[in-house]
């Protein structure tokens, strides 16, 4: 069973689109309720690999994810959600077409009708520039905005566990302070969230809990806060102390 602070667990974890070639190689992970965790590793080093595979969308083939202590590691995409599990990924994650009311009323589906109005009222609260812009289409946004839109449209449904690909991808530094400020916010009120990020120093100033995958397994994980206290582990993974330059090639 899941620990009572962990909302969030993975143990052992191998996946990949190929069963005879896995990318994720044993990983395990966890988040508690209300904490940031950032996944940071070289490109190619199984990151989105491992949120998809927690997100039902990529074959498990070994190991175990426990979602607020049940097993959910064969459950389908398509149930996760309405289990307290939601994903956005880095591309295709607003319908461009779509208003943004439309994104957000779309997304409500999931949930009961008597809920929805109640719940998106909710998420404007929470991202008042998107009430502002309700009837503007998600294409027509800039970057910072669409990503908070996928955000919200993944907060309709209330999610015990947000995960995010690649969320900093793309965005202008004032753009990704206030995304980043929005999601120490989301993690204030209880939901765990999980990201993976290329971009070590936004992930820094956020994150409570650091893992750092190589080639598919881990190498480093621990509290922010003991891990760049060690001046050497922050030179070679984490783009700190005179390593800066040799961590930014390796992490980055």
């Amino acid at each position: 069973m899941t620990s009572p602070c962990k909302i969030l667990m993975v143990d052992h974890l191998v996946a990949g689109y190929e069963p005879s070639a896995p990318i994720v190689n044993g990983v395990s992970i966890a988040a508690e309720r209300g904490e940031i965790v950032a996944i940071l590793g070289p490109n190619g080093a199984g990151k989105s690999t491992l949120v998809k595979a927690i997100a039902g969308l990529v074959p498990v083939a070994a190991g175990h994810i426990r979602l607020d202590g049940e097993d959910i590691t064969t459950r389908p995409a398509h149930t996760l959600v309405r289990g307290g599990l939601a994903f956005v990924p880095q591309t295709e994650n607003v319908f461009a077409t779509l208003s943004v009311a439309d994104n957000l009323k779309l997304a409500s589906q999931a949930l009961a009708a008597p809920q929805r109005a109640g719940r998106i009222k909710d998420v404007y609260d929470i991202f008042p520039d998107l009430a502002r812009q309700q009837r503007l289409p998600a294409g027509r946004l800039s970057g910072g905005q669409r990503q908070m839109l996928a955000v919200a449209r993944a907060l309709i449904v209330s999610p015990k566990v947000l995960l995010l690909d690649e969320p900093s991808a793309g965005l202008s530094p004032k753009a990704l302070d206030e995304l980043f400020r929005k999601l120490l916010e989301i993690s204030g009120s209880g939901v765990g969230v999980v990201l993976v990020e290329q971009n070590v120093r936004a992930a820094l100033a956020v994150a409570d809990r650091l893992y750092v995958l190589v080639e598919g397994r881990n190498r480093l994980e621990g509290r922010k806060h003991e891990l760049t206290a060690d001046p050497g582990l922050a030179a070679l993974y984490l783009g700190g102390g005179n390593g800066r330059a040799a961590a930014a090639r390796t992490v980055q």
